[in-house]
Formats: structure tokens, C-alpha cells, sequence
């Protein structure tokens, strides 16, 4: 038994193993968060528009509290998507849900921008709080593209596995980097805020011309290098997938 367990902690692993150990917990408490965005849509949207919006809540509003109501936000539309629409990611969306999924995903943002610095400004700042953020946004990273591959109609084949991975290894190897250096480092043109913001506008616009303008094909790839199943012609929304997932990828490994 490690030393700093007890019997009790013992006896609990045996039916419900801890999400940390007694050691990690007790170093958690030592933790300070760095993270550093230099994206454009950082500067100029996202970190002033948030910065504004803060001042406007009580500090009796706990940091959770709008951690917890953007997660709502994030995994309200796909419940909705696949319980309304199905579960492919090709079809015709209609546009009341193309809207409601820009709004939901735009407070998501911000209130993502929000928590971290009511936190700081009440001083309620903790790992624990931390820790439920990123757990949250874990979440809603692996949500949300599968929504916006839908609005594009990417469709069930190997541009969708492009796009998927390019966006997951983003994710993956960004969270690496900072448990090896101790912060969390966004660069310009980042997936994270910039990325964001493109979605937002993307979807607005989507819903305003109707998410077949993305099924209009662009390149005919049967008979070429790049003939893949089931896919012979590609589509404006395949090529942005394709775009959107290469330039993820690249810059998760390039950075």
C-alpha cells in the first residue's frame, strides 16, 4: 500500500478506482495553470468580447456555473441532430437548427472565455475548477466537428477520417505539449480560437444559403490518384473538410 493511502482508500479501489490517485491529488493542489493564445480571433474577438462580458456578472456566479451552462450549450445540438436528422454526415439540415447550432456553439466560446477569468477576478480560481473546464472541452472537441461535418455534408468516407484525425491530433498533441512544458501554447491561426471563429461564421452562412450549397461538386476523382470509395466527385464541403483536417494536423506537428 502506498504511503500516502489509507485502508479506506484501499478498500474503495477494489470497487470504484479513483480518478486520481491520493499522490496526485495531492500535488493537483500545487498546480498553476499558463496557457498562452496568440491567435488572430483571440486578440480581437474572443479575449476583449469576454473581458467585457465578465464585468457584467455578479461574483456571487461561480466559475463552474458557466463552465457547466457552456457544456449544455456544446452537447444540446448533437442530442438534437441525431435524435431529429440521424446519424450520418450527409443530408439536408434545415435551417432553424443551422442557426441554433451557431448560437449554441458561440456562447459555448464565450462562456469557455468566461469561466477562467471570473475565476480570476472573484479569486475562486482552483485545479479542481481546472480540471472540470478541460473536461468539458474535452467533450465538446469530440462532439462538435462530427456536427459541422454534417452542416458541410462531408459524408461517411475517408475525407471524414481526415478531417476527424487532423482535428483530434490537434487536440491531443496540444494537451501533450503542455503536460511535457507546463503551458498550454495556442499559436496563430490556431484550431482553437480562430478555428472557432470560422465555424461560427461558416454556420451562419450556412444557414442563411442551406447546407446543400456544400454538396456542390467541384473535382471529379474517379479514375485518379485520388479515387477513394464511394466518393467520385469531391464536394466544396469534402474539400474544406480535407483543408481543415491537413492544415490541423501540419500544425500540430509543425508548431
Amino acid at each position: 500500500m502506498d504511503e500516502f493511502e489509507s485502508p479506506r482508500d484501499e478498500r474503495r479501489k477494489t470497487c470504484l478506482k479513483p480518478y486520481l490517485s491520493p499522490e496526485a491529488a495531492l500535488r493537483l493542489k500545487e498546480h498553476k495553470y499558463s496557457g498562452i493564445d496568440d491567435g488572430i480571433s483571440q486578440k480581437y474577438c474572443w479575449n476583449p468580447l469576454a473581458g467585457y462580458l465578465v464585468t457584467l456578472l455578479p461574483d456571487s456566479v461561480a466559475p463552474n456555473t458557466l463552465t457547466l451552462l457552456g457544456f449544455v450549450h456544446a452537447i444540446g445540438p448533437p442530442i438534437m441532430l441525431y435524435s431529429l436528422f440521424g446519424t450520418q454526415l450527409i443530408g439536408d439540415v434545415p435551417s432553424w437548427f443551422i442557426f441554433l447550432q451557431c448560437y449554441a456553439y458561440l456562447t459555448y466560446r464565450i462562456l469557455d472565455e468566461m469561466d477562467g477569468k471570473q475565476a480570476r477576478r472573484t479569486g475562486n480560481s482552483s485545479p479542481l475548477g481546472l480540471i472540470f473546464d478541460h473536461g468539458c472541452d474535452c467533450f465538446a472537441a469530440g462532439i462538435q466537428p462530427m456536427i459541422f461535418m454534417r452542416l458541410i455534408q462531408v459524408g461517411n468516407n475517408l475525407t471524414a477520417y481526415v478531417f476527424m484525425i487532423g482535428l483530434y491530433s490537434a487536440f491531443h498533441f496540444t494537451t501533450l505539449e503542455e503536460y511535457y512544458t507546463g503551458t498550454l501554447y495556442l499559436g496563430p491561426c490556431n484550431g482553437v480560437s480562430d478555428g472557432s471563429f470560422v465555424i461560427v461564421v461558416a454556420s451562419f452562412i450556412t444557414g442563411i444559403v442551406g447546407n446543400n450549397f456544400w454538396a456542390t461538386p467541384i473535382y471529379e476523382i474517379k479514375g485518379t490518384w485520388m479515387e477513394m470509395n464511394g466518393v467520385p466527385v469531391l464536394t466544396l464541403g469534402q474539400i474544406a473538410a480535407l483543408a481543415i483536417g491537413i492544415a490541423n494536423w501540419c500544425d500540430s506537428i509543425l508548431k
